[in-house]
């Protein structure tokens, strides 16, 4: 395991204390949300496809998905991401 070291302002060490114990946890958890975010903002300007965005944040495309439905955007599903998508399952 390697070791990271990094500087947070007095507050945000406050609200970390409790979760000591877990910080790989919560670097997990919040690496995972950046991914979604950064990939669903690229998918919304039109800079990807769904299947890339998917792949970019490390889910499933029925995930990403989801959550683009619940972030109202309406995937929808063009030639590149059919390509991308039977290529996956064809390897």
């Amino acid at each position: 395991m390697q070791t990271l070291t990094f500087e947070v302002s007095e507050s945000l060490l406050d609200e970390l204390r409790p979760y000591h114990d877990n910080l790989d946890d919560l670097l997990v958890v919040g690496l995972r949300q950046v991914k979604l975010e950064s990939a669903l903002a690229l998918f919304k300007r039109g800079d990807i496809s769904l299947w890339k965005a998917a792949r970019m944040a490390g889910m499933s495309l029925r995930e990403m998905t989801q959550h683009a439905l619940a972030q109202g955007l309406r995937p929808t599903v063009d030639e590149e991401t059919l390509a991308e998508e039977l290529a996956a399952w064809s390897s």
